[in-house]
């Protein structure tokens, strides 16, 4: 489910997640694990020295694609990046503790997507996405390869698929081939929650 990646931050998660200091510090320790230079690693993602060192100093906040950019060209996967816990070895890959969890903030589209899945190299990916009143995926409908589902755990929420609009209420659940145009928003007074999987994932 690809949202103009541009325009998404990552943001740090107040119960325990990374900031953008550890975050930074990560990607460093990665570079340098495979003696790439701040240049080679700057030319591969198409940004400057300057950007990517604020970036490992945790100065400047990377975009989603940008880290996604930064990760290809080290050779890591995205997940890599938020292990939260190096310690807790019998965990990583398996358990996502709910003070640990990687988030988006789509700043004024009024939505948080939180990812509750333990890692991106299996075949789906699930998220709660959060949405304020009037927030959501943005006006475009939008397409791409795979299947989605969800279920709305609070809130009320418009789903548009292809030409046609659904009204979700608590407990109601959908799915459908993403391939189908679609969108959604929060047509609630209050805080509208959705849990969604999609095959294979796509963040």
């Amino acid at each position: 489910m690809p949202l103009a990646p541009t325009e998404a931050r990552l943001q740090p998660d107040p119960l325990g997640g990374l900031d953008d200091v550890s975050l930074g510090d990560a990607v460093r320790r990665a570079r340098r694990d495979r003696r790439l230079s701040l240049q080679t690693v700057a030319d591969g993602v198409g940004i400057s020295t300057g950007l990517l060192s604020q970036i490992e100093r945790g100065i400047s906040s990377p975009s989603v694609r940008n880290l996604r950019a930064i990760c290809e060209v080290i050779g890591i996967p995205f997940m890599s990046l938020f292990e939260a816990d190096p310690a807790a070895d019998r965990e990583n890959g398996l358990i996502v503790r709910s003070g640990h969890r990687r988030t988006v903030d789509f700043g004024d589209r009024g939505m948080v997507k939180s990812f509750l899945t333990a890692h991106d190299e299996g075949s789906l990916q699930v998220m709660e996405i959060v949405m304020e009143p009037g927030g959501g995926s943005g006006d475009e409908s939008y397409s791409h390869e795979g299947e989605e589902c969800g279920v709305v755990l609070c809130g009320e929420a418009e789903l548009f698929v292809d030409e046609n609009s659904y009204r979700l209420r608590e407990g109601d659940s959908f799915q459908f081939e993403s391939k189908r145009p679609h969108r959604f928003r929060n047509v609630g007074p209050d805080i509208c929650k959705i849990m969604w999987v999609t095959t294979p994932p796509v963040w």
